[in-house]
């Protein structure tokens, strides 16, 4: 079955949202959460701080359809489009175990380096346990949507090969 490029990116901007729940509801609930990945996307691209936040959604939004097309292409190949929601799971980790060097190999990520948080490290781990496990937990999600949510928009696959 061929891959289906709006389902794809419908399912990519979902995943993305859904991946910093935990990070958002931690927040709200007042615990320290350092990693606020919408206000570090828009810091990256150098935006001015009153548009940060919209302007890294929309670039999360956009590298998370793009990472969602490297999904597919593996759910697709490797996967034969079957079990999705464990080859998502597979994906999210893969994702995360990248994600997480990446933050440690840029050090100014943070909206607020340098200023009162020092750099991010592999993982978030400067930022302390919670941190670390949110953001293992967010690619865990991303996954999970994918590996559900694309065979439910895919016009070719039945919703059963999410299972």
């Amino acid at each position: 079955m061929g891959l289906d490029p709006l389902a794809a990116a419908i399912t990519g901007v979902l995943a993305a949202q859904v991946m910093e729940v935990p990070a958002y509801l931690q927040r709200a609930a007042g615990a320290a959460v350092h990693q606020n990945i919408f206000a570090e996307a828009g810091a990256i691209l150098r935006i001015p701080p009153p548009y940060q936040r919209l302007a890294g959604w929309a670039g999360h939004a956009l590298l998370a359809v793009a990472i969602m097309f490297m999904y597919t292409m593996s759910f697709a190949t490797v996967a034969d489009n079957d079990h999705l929601l464990w080859w998502g799971l597979l994906a999210g980790a893969i994702h995360g175990a990248l994600g997480g060097v990446v933050v440690g190999a840029w050090p100014d990520l943070h909206p607020q380096i340098p200023g009162h948080l020092e750099e991010p490290g592999v993982f978030y781990r400067h930022y302390g346990h919670r941190d670390v496990v949110t953001f293992w937990g967010g690619h865990l999600l991303f996954g999970l949507v994918s590996g559900t949510c694309y065979p439910a928009l895919h016009r070719g696959l039945p919703f059963g090969a999410a299972l």
